[in-house]
């Protein structure tokens, strides 16, 4: 089978599971008591994109463990590089987030750059952050398929960067109860 047809079954795979995804959001709507719709309705649609994103990336598994394969046979180089920029996005949105949930605003800081940021944390940080546990998942996949002590430790780090937030966070929420 040849790249080119590969990749169409790979893209098939990942509209399914934003479908799937779609489907997951819609039936939690489908069962959302009215009262709770009407009463909080931003509550109600953060809860729909983080069951999107949750639903979708673990239906996504299986297209990406292809997608990883064709990537380790065809252009491992590139695909360690995607890895390690999704791997520091990943402490830099916990940064930008415990920025935002830290206390008060700077008086002195340009609106501007407040806008940006919250643009950041709602499109950029908050996903990356749910999606976390997924990406371990992808680069510890990744540590399995590909060859090569450099690269080998480069996704050590990159899991490293993120089971530290995602254990530093579960820590706190132990200590709360």
């Amino acid at each position: 089978m040849g790249t080119a047809k590969r990749l169409v079954l790979i893209a098939v795979g990942y509209a399914l599971a934003v479908a799937g995804g779609l489907a997951a959001v819609a039936v939690n709507e489908w069962h959302m008591p009215a009262d709770i719709a009407q009463t909080s309705p931003g509550m109600v649609a953060f809860g729909d994109m983080i069951l999107l994103l949750l639903a979708t990336s673990f239906l996504s598994l299986a297209p990406t463990w292809f997608l990883l394969k064709l990537f380790v046979a065809k252009a491992p180089r590139a695909l360690l590089a995607i890895e390690l920029l999704m791997a520091a996005i990943g402490p830099a949105s916990w940064l930008a987030l415990l920025s935002l949930a830290g206390g008060p605003p700077v008086p002195h800081e340009p609106t501007a750059a407040e806008q940006l940021l919250g643009l950041f944390i709602a499109f950029g940080a908050i996903p990356r952050i749910v999606a976390g546990p997924v990406l371990v998942v992808i680069e510890a996949v990744t540590f399995l398929m590909i060859r090569g002590r450099l690269a080998r430790a480069l996704l050590a780090t990159a899991m490293v960067m993120d089971l530290v937030p995602l254990g530093l966070f579960a820590l706190h929420m132990a200590s709360r109860h």
